[in-house]
C-alpha cells in the first residue's frame, strides 16, 4: 500500500503517521502489558508503528478507516446519525 488510501466516498486519505495527519495506532492492552526487559523505548515505539493497525478519519465523509497492512486489509466504518 502507498501513502494514501481511497475512502468509499472517493476522497484520498493520507496514511503517513509522520505528516501531522492525526493518525492513531490500534494497540491491544495485552500487547502493552507484555514485559520487554531488553527492549528500549525507541525499539518498542518502532515495533508499534510497524506491527499495529492504524486508525484514520476521512476528512470528507468522516468515515473511520482501519488500515491493517500486516494482513493487507482495509475496513471502513460510517458513523450513524443520532436522529
Amino acid at each position: 500500500m502507498g501513502s494514501w488510501v481511497r475512502c468509499k466516498c472517493e476522497e484520498l486519505v493520507h496514511t503517513n503517521m509522520f505528516c501531522g495527519t492525526g493518525i492513531s495506532l490500534i494497540v491491544e492492552e495485552d500487547y502493552l502489558d507484555e514485559e520487554r526487559p531488553n527492549k528500549s523505548a525507541e525499539d518498542f515505539i518502532s515495533e508499534l508503528v510497524v506491527t499495529r493497525s492504524r486508525l484514520l478519519e476521512c476528512g470528507n465523509c468522516k468515515r473511520l478507516i482501519v488500515l491493517d497492512e500486516r494482513n493487507n486489509e482495509i475496513k471502513y466504518y460510517k458513523l450513524e446519525d443520532n436522529a
